[in-house]
């Protein structure tokens, strides 16, 4: 390097709000030394520091500091490539297929073949990245003195395990990129500040809180099994790390039950988090709030995260809106959580898709899984069609990343069979489920059959009852029974006493949740009472019906809904009653083919009822079996095992009839300021303008949401976009159904000028 280059700065980032620039050799050694503390945490500290110190390599060509320079007032994007530098040293060291990472550490992993692709292309400057590496070179002498790059055995024999890694390792690359990059430009909301407390602490708050809650309870006759739940998973805590699986019967205090299991297991194995995973949002909320009031006393706020965002915002990057491409800034790529914190409560979707993601956004927070606990609630819900990939990756996060998984279910299903577990023996919780299943015996089931009957048929039978639910498969189905009713009331066939009540994902959460709120209420009361609902009431959702209406279902359906009939057990040993109906109007989720007809074969009239713990254990691998490997995620498996994230990405879907959430016009009673908050960031949204994840996050209570094709249908009139699949509804919004898709405003005189 000449004495004159010897004086050069190099810059990674403009000006913050102080002024001051940002230094690329300050940036690669920040970037480097965050995502090695990252990678340390399962084996791979050495990687994940040469992928932190390589990736922006580029920036040292004297085009991207002169495009910097042209860019700095006014934010945009230099346009110059800075990846390829960086890369092709890698590639010198070894590093081969890991300098994927700094190939997608912007865009995305992508694939052997697009990276062979890049890196021979004519198009590149060789001459100005041998360049970058001389200058940096000079003036980093980690560049000349460093170990060359190790990672953890078995990945090279391994290639699935290996792409595990890679997504890892990219993980804490692209996490510690964001950090380094936010705390430059010193902005609050992109930066997740976490706040350690300590997993022992976490555990000892949550058995004096617990304690607490038990004496201030009502007692019932079920008291005695939820003791016998909590006592054997506290017991099985101190068991080596692994794969476990909790199957109690509904009612039986799960939710207790997985979380004094994974305190206590993070204790005694020294893990650093503990991640809840639910399969619906209405559960999310639901289990957050036990938490946070058990591990979050003082109302910090910065001690259980809750992370379910329904926003895509990823999508702005796919869609214009009123015809111009909305601009990406920083603010969207770092809108992602990074999972910073001791216990986390989530979804089945925002981490299987994340882990079979491809873009830094949604990747971001996989190295924090980690050392961890990961707590599958309603296991049974995970969807056939990507069940293979889904176990697998489950079995790498246990076999290679220092994470224990429990497997929590009423009905759980019997995955051990499958090849893609070969091998794999879990812990059972509970010695002898079916004893408990005997002693909590609620319910006696009715089936329905003198024909196939109509939805208003049921809505009739169903009102005979002082309090009824009636569980149907759709949300066309759900509005149709609760409309039945309030023609019956309107005629006078149904007291005007009695409460009618619809949920479904038509409402907004918040409007879910008070309404679920308001059904307690009214049973406290012992208010007459008719509800009718969609399956999310199924998993988690602690109501308590004497008499129980659930359209034909798979048989794991069925024993959930089952689980909301005499759940207390006030009622006595089966003195719930659940009525299965098979409606004649048309209309399922096309994922219940299958299962319904192996249901049918094996449950039914003359046939073992739902809670058959013998008949389940059977009807789950003939499911399998009737799927096929392919239905079961193979092609998924297939596209890791070549490195090929982007087929991965595209193949895996954990719902198959996506929808988007839509911001509906619904205001709390109780807590009316929430509402306000969410109304500013959609006015912010609607200026073109930025708001952070702390803000977006405002958002989520008043989320109803459509499937993407009744959304594209439908006019701007009704329905506006906003940003990614986010849209606003203009319609009416029913107080008892929420959003309904068949309202026409040309037949609506209050809509006319």
């Amino acid at each position: 390097m000449s004495s004159d280059e010897s004086d050069w700065c190099l810059w990674a980032h403009s000006g913050n709000h102080a002024g001051a620039w940002h230094g690329l050799e300050e940036h690669l050694r920040g970037v480097a030394e965050r995502a090695e503390g990252f990678g340390e945490v399962f084996g791979a500290g050495v990687l994940a520091w040469w992928l932190g110190l390589l990736h922006d390599v580029g920036k040292a060509t004297d085009e991207w500091q002169r495009g910097l320079a042209t860019v700095a007032s006014t934010g945009a994007s230099v346009g110059v490539d800075h990846k390829a530098a960086g890369m092709r040293w890698g590639v010198g060291l070894g590093l081969w297929r890991w300098v994927m990472a700094v190939h997608g550490h912007h865009g995305g992993l992508t694939s052997p073949v697009e990276l062979h692709r890049f890196l021979s292309s004519p198009e590149r400057d060789r001459a100005a990245e041998a360049e970058a590496v001389r200058r940096l070179t000079g003036l980093m002498p980690e560049f000349r003195s460093a170990a060359r790059p190790t990672w953890p055995e078995g990945t090279r024999e391994d290639p699935l395990a290996g792409e595990m890694l890679l997504r890892m390792v990219f993980s804490a690359l692209v996490d510690a990129d964001y950090l380094d990059t936010a705390a430059h430009f010193r902005v609050p909301d992109e930066v997740v500040e976490s706040m350690s407390v300590g997993m022992k602490v976490l555990l000892d708050r949550f058995e004096c809180g617990r304690a607490e809650e038990l004496v201030d309870r009502k007692p019932s006759p079920v008291d005695d099994v939820r003791k016998r739940v909590y006592e054997a998973s506290v017991a099985a805590a101190g068991t080596e790390q692994g794969f476990f699986r909790l199957s109690a019967p509904t009612g039986s205090g799960k939710t207790y039950a997985m979380a004094g299991f994974a305190l206590r297991h993070a204790v005694r194995h020294g893990l650093r988090r503990v991640v809840v995973v639910v399969p619906f949002l209405s559960v999310t909320d639901q289990n957050a709030k036990v938490y946070r009031d058990l591990l979050d006393p003082e109302c910090t706020g910065q001690v259980v995260l809750e992370h379910h965002s329904a926003i895509d915002v990823e999508a702005v990057r796919r869609r214009t809106v009123r015809g111009r491409r909305e601009r990406s800034g920083r603010w969207q790529r770092l809108a992602a959580e990074n999972w910073d914190a001791e216990f986390i409560v989530t979804t089945t979707v925002q981490l299987f898709e994340s882990l079979h993601d491809r873009k830094p956004s949604r990747m971001r927070k996989l190295h924090r899984l980690a050392n961890s606990v990961i707590v599958l609630d309603e296991v049974q819900a995970i969807p056939l069609h990507v069940l293979e990939p889904v176990l697998l990756m489950l079995r790498q996060l246990v076999e290679h990343f220092g994470v224990t998984v429990l497997l929590a279910s009423a009905t759980q299903p019997e995955f051990w069979d499958l090849p893609v577990l070969e091998g794999v023996e879990p812990v059972d919780v509970i010695d002898d489920p079916a004893e408990l299943y005997t002693r909590l015996r609620r319910v006696r089931y009715r089936w329905w059959n003198q024909g196939r009957p109509t939805l208003a048929e049921v809505a009739v039978q169903a009102a005979e009852q002082r309090q009824a639910l009636v569980v149907v498969n759709t949300t066309d189905h759900a509005r149709e029974v609760h409309r039945h009713w309030r023609l019956m009331q309107d005629r006078g066939e149904i007291s005007t006493a009695v409460v009618l009540r619809h949920l479904s994902t038509r409402m907004c959460l918040r409007h879910r949740l008070d309404i679920i709120k308001n059904i307690r209420q009214l049973q406290k009361d012992r208010a007459d009472v008719l509800v009718a609902s969609t399956q999310l009431i199924e998993a988690g959702v602690d109501l308590d019906f004497p008499v129980l209406y659930r359209a034909m279902a798979p048989a794991e359906a069925l024993l959930q809904a089952a689980g909301r009939c005499n759940r207390e057990g006030h009622l006595g040993v089966e003195g719930g009653l659940v009525v299965i109906f098979d409606p004649r109007e048309q209309g399922r989720p096309p994922s219940y083919e299958v299962p319904l007809h192996e249901t049918r074969l094996r449950f039914g009239p003359r046939r073992a009822e739902p809670d058959d713990l013998t008949a389940l254990a059977r009807y789950f691998p003939a499911l399998y079996s009737s799927l096929g490997a392919e239905a079961l995620g193979r092609a998924v498996v297939a596209a890791r095992r070549d490195w090929d994230f982007t087929r991965t990405a595209d193949l895996f879907r954990m719902i198959d009839d996506h929808s988007v959430p839509v911001f509906v016009d619904y205001t709390p009673v109780e807590d009316p300021g929430i509402r306000a908050k969410a109304d500013r960031v959609i006015e912010t949204l609607r200026r073109g303008r930025p708001v952070g994840p702390e803000r977006m996050r405002h958002l989520q209570p008043f989320l109803a949401s459509l499937p993407r094709k009744t959304a594209d249908r439908m006019p701007e009139t009704l329905l506006t976009p906003l940003i990614g699949d986010l849209y606003q509804w203009h319609g009416p919004y029913d107080p008892h159904i929420g959003i309904d898709p068949t309202y026409d405003p040309t037949t609506d005189p209050s809509m006319e000028d």
